[in-house]
């Protein structure tokens, strides 16, 4: 996507703003995958409720019939929620750049706290938090460092993402 984007002199910072939604609500559809192939599942829930498997996919061959949490469909559902509020962000006027990392910053919180229920693999890499989480912290804390970066530097530009866009559709509107 960055190669293209500069072979064709396309801003990559608004260009990441305008792909954010289209990539989180890619996830979560992959997430309704995950559900149907039996994999990214949850962790035993110890109790009678949770998803039981069929004998095909690799949650029974881990676990067996034990009702597992639905941690992929709890995240496909967040995912879904992501997009919305990514949807709404972009309504109002921001700094180029600050919906792609607002996007990290959600998704990250989102994917450190689902970690507590998945079952596929738990092993700690980090202090006590497995590999997602460990990535999820170091990605949410660049995505706000870089989100307050956009906000200092393309905040005091009168032209917000917002504003070009309408100055464009204004534009194709006279035909020029």
């Amino acid at each position: 996507g960055i190669i293209y984007a500069r072979r064709h002199k396309i801003d990559i910072l608004a260009l990441a703003d305008i792909v954010a939604p289209a990539i989180i609500l890619g996830q979560a559809i992959g997430r309704c995958a995950n559900l149907l192939n039996g994999d990214a599942f949850g962790a035993p829930t110890g109790g009678n409720f949770g998803i039981i498997y069929p004998e095909t996919t690799l949650a029974y061959h881990t676990y067996g019939a034990q009702p597992l949490w639905p941690a992929e469909v709890w995240e496909g559902q967040i995912d879904f929620v992501i997009f919305a509020l990514l949807l709404i962000f972009r309504a109002f006027p921001h700094a180029k750049g600050q919906a792609f990392s607002l996007y990290i910053m959600l998704y990250s919180l989102a994917r450190f706290g689902l970690e507590f229920l998945r079952g596929d693999y738990a092993t700690p890499v980090f202090l006590s938090f497995t590999s997602a989480q460990t990535t999820s912290l170091v990605a949410f804390i660049l995505a706000l460092i870089f989100f307050i970066y956009c906000q200092i530097t393309y905040s005091g530009q009168k032209k917000t993402v917002k504003s070009k866009i309408n100055k464009n559709r204004i534009k194709n509107k006279r035909g020029y």
